[in-house]
């Protein structure tokens, strides 16, 4: 093989070397392009959830009101079963979705939960729900609005504490 033969061939080789190295970057970008738009339409198809679910809930929360206020006649009568597993079910299709309802026992916790009032009792203490409060895929849909203890002003164990520190 002649010299230039030899340069014309190695040029060749360093073209087909860079075009290959272009194509293995276009797919791999093309790739990073086609999870880009599953995680985008996963995301839009979570906050459309998300926006329906908002509407829907004040529909539970009023069905639960509903069951609460039954008398015990009632409670026994075909309707109020019917209601009863309604909202199980209703329930059971929101969670399918990702709705869990948010855990209002115990301490109350301002990144979980909207304090709506206070009352006498165990200082931080969640005393009442006002309202459930969800979340969708682990993220606050609606914070639980509750009723939050706390110590009175003249509570015998708390006056001593502040005469003790003067």
């Amino acid at each position: 093989m002649s010299k230039k033969q030899d340069t014309k061939l190695q040029d060749l080789e360093q073209k087909i070397i860079g075009l290959d190295n272009q194509l293995k970057r276009a797919v791999a970008d093309y790739q990073n392009l086609e999870k880009r738009i599953a995680e985008g339409r996963s995301e839009l198809t979570k906050w459309g959830t998300g926006e329906l679910l908002i509407k829907i809930l004040p529909v539970l929360d009023h069905l639960e009101k509903a069951v609460l206020g039954a008398s015990e006649t009632e409670k026994q009568s075909a309707w109020y079963k019917g209601v009863e597993m309604s909202i199980k079910q209703f329930k059971d299709v929101l969670k399918s979705e990702g709705l869990e309802e948010i855990a209002v026992d115990g301490e109350f916790n301002p990144a979980l939960h909207e304090a709506v009032d206070t009352r006498e009792g165990e200082d931080n203490k969640i005393l009442e729900v006002v309202r459930r409060g969800y979340t969708l895929n682990g993220k606050i849909l609606r914070p639980a609005q509750v009723v939050v203890g706390r110590q009175s002003e003249d509570h015998p164990e708390q006056a001593e504490r502040v005469e003790g520190s003067i």
